[in-house]
Order: structure tokens, then C-alpha cells, then sequence
């Protein structure tokens, strides 16, 4: 089951105070886009998912997440400025599921996120002060400097799509490779990926 809105500002602040007593679980921002039309991109993708919505009064829809941020992406229309084209995709979930343990304890979000001409990861860490109080660190990460060990390019490309990005990302990159040049991994899971590959290296 999705939701999908629009706001002015920060997805994610947004998802948090719509999370209410009626809902089992928090929002998870899954995927971004910025649009020059916002209202008639979500009028438009409403009525394209008329059929799969859980209720006329409400913005959820029984749909494939994944054909979802498809169907967002054909619907946009062209941006007015190339400065404003803006995607994001959440891979958290994703890297908890395939590396179980080794994300440090305070990230709360990891994304690929990319604006024109980038490819950053962004890393969000939590922290918790007197009980009541919490401060967000975000920081991006310019994949730029990462190239493939075949051909030396790119790695991760800005003229690539936001979710084939995202997918190398969490699919393709080594633990090794995301421990030496990200800092996704608590220290703990430094010394397990270290014997991984040692025995890699020894076999292959």
C-alpha cells in the first residue's frame, strides 16, 4: 500500500506529521521527484491509479511501489529549468535486509539522491538528547570519484535513472567497496567483512 502526495517542503518532515494514532506505521519516503506542476501531476497520477485506490477520501492506492515511481516519472512533465530536476530514492530498508548488523545504530535514512548532474548518497543519523529532544545530521556523499573495475567509468551516473542508481547501489557494490568509501558501517562489521573477502580473495 502507497501514498501519494505532494509538499512544499521536506518530504520526510512531511511524512512524520502525517503519521497518526490510525496508522500501524510510520511513513517511509520510498521515492521523491520534483515537479514545476506539482497539483497536476498528482491529480493526474490519482486518476491513472482511480482504480487501486483504497478510498475515494484518501491518497492510498494498492499498487506496486516500484511501477508507481514509473508511472511518476512519465507523468512529470518537462521541468522549466534543468536546475530544478531533482529525484530521490530510499535504499535504507533495502541495506538493512541485505546487510543485517552492519548499518551504524543512529542512521535513520540512506538515499540515492540526484539533482542535476550529481549522484549523492545521503546518510541521515539520529540522536536522541534529554529524552525529548532529537538532532538530524544528513550528509551527502558525491559518488562522482567511484568508477566500475572493468572500463574505469562512472560508477554511479547522473544520466542514469535515480532507481538504476539506486539499484547498483545495493545490488552490485560490494560490502567492501561501501565500507572503504562510505561511512555506512559500524566498526564491528568492519572486522566481518574483512575475513569475507579475505576468503573471497583466497578462493577466486
Amino acid at each position: 500500500m502507497i501514498k501519494v502526495g505532494r509538499t512544499l517542503r521536506d518530504s520526510r518532515s512531511r511524512a512524520r506529521e502525517l503519521f497518526t494514532t490510525g496508522l500501524p506505521t510510520p511513513f517511509q519516503v520510498a521515492f521523491e521527484i520534483f515537479s514545476d506542476e506539482y497539483e497536476k501531476l498528482e491529480a493526474d497520477f490519482h486518476q491513472e491509479l482511480h482504480d487501486f485506490r483504497i478510498s475515494t477520501k484518501r491518497e492510498f492506492f494498492k499498487y506496486p511501489l516500484d511501477k508507481a515511481i514509473g508511472l511518476l516519472q512519465r507523468l512529470n512533465s518537462p521541468p522549466v529549468s534543468q536546475e530544478s530536476v531533482f529525484q530521490a530514492e530510499d535504499i535504507f530498508e533495502s541495506l538493512k535486509q541485505k546487510y543485517p548488523g552492519y548499518l551504524k545504530p543512529d542512521i535513520v535514512a540512506v538515499r540515492i539522491v540526484q539533482p542535476q548532474s550529481r549522484v549523492w548518497l545521503e546518510i541521515t543519523q539520529e540522536e536522541e538528547l534529554a529524552g525529548y529532544l532529537k538532532n538530524q545530521t544528513i550528509t551527502r556523499t558525491d559518488l562522482g570519484f567511484i568508477s566500475d573495475d572493468v572500463c574505469g567509468n562512472n560508477l554511479f551516473c547522473p544520466e542514469d535513472d535515480v532507481r538504476e542508481n539506486a539499484r547498483k547501489f545495493v545490488e552490485d557494490f560490494s560490502p567492501y567497496s561501501i565500507k572503504i568509501t562510505t561511512d555506512l558501517f559500524h566498526d564491528s562489521a568492519w572486522e566481518e567483512i574483512k575475513e569475507i573477502d579475505e576468503k573471497f580473495n583466497l578462493h577466486k
